[in-house]
C-alpha cells in the first residue's frame, strides 16, 4: 500500500492511486489530512470514544459489538455521528414531532418517562434521513425498556427523521416508560435497516450506538 501527499493546483491525499481528499493542509511544515477521508480511502469507518479516534472494518469487531462512549461523546460511524446531551426523569413530556406536530405524552401511575435528549449529525455528502431501528434502555440492575415515543415518522418497523443536509446537525428525544425508581445504564441504539447511507460508507451490518448514561440533575 501506497500513501502520498501531492501537490496540484490543490493539494491532495492519494491512496494506492487513487484521490481520498482534496483537503490536504501544511501546519509547520506537515501534511494534514481529515481523518474521515483517510478512512473512506483504506475503505475503513471512524469510531470516536471518548477523545480517542479508531479506524476499523466497515463488517468489524467495532461495527458487530456496537460503538460505545458515554454522555456527551460524539459516536462517529463512517456516515452519522450520534451524541446523548441528557438524561431525566419527568412525568410528562410535551414536543414537537417532525410529521405530527406538538404532541403531550404524560406517564401513567407508578411510572415515570424517562427522556434522553441527543443530537446526530450528516457526515454524509449528501442530504439523507436519520434512521432509527431497535432502541432500548438497559438498567443497572440487569433490565431493559424499549423504546416508546421518538420525534420522527415510523413506518411500523424503522423510525426516519426529515431529510438532513451534509454536516448539518438536528437534535431529537428519546422516551421511555420505566418504574419511578429506574437506574439507567445504557442506551442502545440501532441505525436503522442502513437507509440514510450513501453507498460509498454504508455498513455492511446496522450500526449499533450503545452509550453509557446516568440521570442528570
Amino acid at each position: 500500500m501506497t500513501i502520498a501527499a501531492l501537490a496540484f493546483q490543490q493539494r491532495a491525499l492519494i491512496i494506492n492511486s487513487r484521490v481520498a481528499s482534496t483537503d490536504v493542509r501544511i501546519i509547520n511544515g506537515r501534511a494534514y489530512a481529515p481523518i474521515a477521508d483517510i478512512a473512506k480511502g483504506l475503505n475503513l469507518v471512524v469510531a470516536v470514544n471518548g477523545g480517542n479516534f479508531e479506524l476499523t472494518a466497515p463488517d468489524g469487531t467495532g461495527q458487530l459489538n456496537g460503538l460505545t462512549g458515554k454522555a456527551g461523546d460524539w459516536l462517529f460511524d463512517g456516515g452519522w455521528r450520534f451524541r446523548v446531551n441528557s438524561c431525566v426523569l419527568a412525568t410528562e413530556f410535551r414536543g414537537t414531532f417532525e410529521y405530527y406536530g406538538q404532541e403531550e405524552i404524560t406517564a401513567t401511575e407508578g411510572k415515570s418517562l424517562l427522556i434522553v435528549d441527543y443530537s446526530y449529525k450528516n457526515g454524509n455528502k449528501s442530504s439523507q434521513s436519520f434512521c432509527i431501528g431497535d432502541t432500548a434502555i438497559a438498567t443497572q440492575d440487569g433490565q431493559s425498556y424499549s423504546l416508546s415515543h421518538n420525534n420522527f415518522n415510523f413506518d411500523g418497523d424503522t423510525r426516519f427523521s426529515k431529510a438532513v443536509l451534509p454536516g448539518a446537525e438536528a437534535r431529537g428525544s428519546l422516551v421511555f416508560i420505566v418504574p419511578n425508581d429506574v437506574k439507567p445504564k445504557d442506551v442502545v441504539l440501532s441505525v436503522g435497516d442502513l437507509a440514510g447511507y450513501e453507498e460509498s460508507v454504508k455498513p455492511r451490518k446496522p450500526t449499533v450506538f450503545r452509550v453509557g448514561i446516568s440521570l442528570t440533575n
